[in-house]
C-alpha cells in the first residue's frame, strides 16, 4: 500500500525540488514595537526570498546583534535619536567587518529633512509593502556597476 506525505510549507517543497533561496539576514532597529513588528511581518512574509529578520529596539543592543548575526541589511527607524543613528552608521562604515552592511533608513515623513550620511537608501514607512521593501533591499545588495562614458 502506498502512503503519501504532505508538507505544509513551501520551503519544504522548494528544498525537495532543489530550489535554493539565498538567506538574507536583516536587522530592524527602531523604538516603536508596533511599527517594527509590522516591518518584520512583511519581511518574513515574502516567499520569493528567505529573509532572516530580527528586531532590536535600542542602538546599543543592536551592536551585540550585529556582531553575532552579521546582517546583510539594517533597516533603521528615523525616530531614534539622529545623533545616535549617525554615530552608529559611522562606526559600522569604519569597521572592516561591518562596512559592507547595507543601511536603509525608514523615514516617518518627507517633511522631516533629517539626512543620515553614508546610508544606502531611504524608504517611507507609510509606503512600505512587501514588493517595495523587497525591491529596495535587493537594489541595495546589488554590486555597483560603474560605466565609463
Amino acid at each position: 500500500m502506498l502512503t503519501t506525505s504532505s508538507t505544509t510549507r513551501n520551503e519544504n517543497w522548494m528544498e525537495a525540488l532543489g530550489i535554493k533561496r539565498a538567506r538574507i539576514p536583516v536587522l530592524i532597529i527602531g523604538n516603536n514595537p508596533i511599527e517594527m513588528t509590522s516591518i518584520y511581518n512583511i519581511l518574513v512574509g515574502i516567499r520569493s526570498k528567505n529573509y532572516l529578520a530580527d528586531v532590536c529596539f535600542d542602538i546599543k543592543d543592536s551592536f551585540d546583534k550585529i556582531g553575532k548575526e552579521k546582517p546583510a541589511v539594517i533597516l533603521i527607524d528615523d525616530n531614534l535619536m539622529m545623533d545616535d543613528v549617525q554615530k552608529m552608521v559611522n562606526i559600522l562604515h569604519k569597521n572592516s567587518k561591518t562596512k559592507e552592511i547595507k543601511i536603509i533608513v525608514l523615514k516617518s515623513s518627507n517633511w522631516n529633512y533629517n539626512v543620515v550620511d553614508n546610508v544606502d537608501d531611504y524608504i517611507l514607512k507609510d509606503s512600505v509593502n512587501a514588493n517595495l521593501l523587497d525591491k529596495v533591499i535587493e537594489k541595495s545588495l546589488q554590486p555597483l556597476n560603474h560605466y565609463l562614458a
